[in-house]
Parts: C-alpha cells; sequence; structure tokens
C-alpha cells in the first residue's frame, strides 16, 4: 500500500511548498493573487493551493490561493503537491 507520502518528493528543511487540498467548512482566508477570500461552499467542491513560505530557512507564513491566481502568478512556490 502507498502512502501520500511516498508519493511526494521530497523537501529539505526551510524551502517554501505548496500542496493542492480542498477548502474545508468554516474556513475563509485572502488569496494573495486577487485579495478575495477562499471560502468553503456547501454546493460547490473547491480547491485551494496552501503554500507554507520560508523566509531565510524559517517559517514566515502560510498563503491560501485560488488555483487558477496560483496559475496565473507562474506558481511561485513551485508545482503544487498532491
Amino acid at each position: 500500500m502507498t502512502s501520500t507520502m511516498d508519493t511526494l518528493a521530497p523537501v529539505g528543511p526551510g524551502r517554501s511548498r505548496a500542496v493542492l487540498r480542498p477548502v474545508r467548512p468554516g474556513s475563509i482566508a485572502l488569496c494573495p493573487g486577487c485579495a478575495q477570500t477562499v471560502k468553503f461552499a456547501a454546493r460547490v467542491r473547491r480547491n485551494q493551493v496552501i503554500a507554507n513560505v520560508y523566509v531565510d530557512g524559517h517559517w514566515a507564513r502560510v498563503e491560501h490561493y485560488h488555483p487558477e491566481c496560483y496559475e496565473q502568478l507562474a506558481q511561485p512556490y513551485g508545482p503544487p503537491q498532491g
């Protein structure tokens, strides 16, 4: 049986990276690409790109993007995993 961890490329400590995940109920965040909210909608299954951002090797913040905004920004933290 293969786990998700087996299929993801290893990332060294202190490197920014992005993942593609469903938007969960109760989750509301501002997309840095368009400044609109990335929010849950009951009848629409939306995804979001979540990026852990590191600055000088230290974790700085988490950013939530609409997938289309992340693409328009040329994937600033690399292709989203998963």
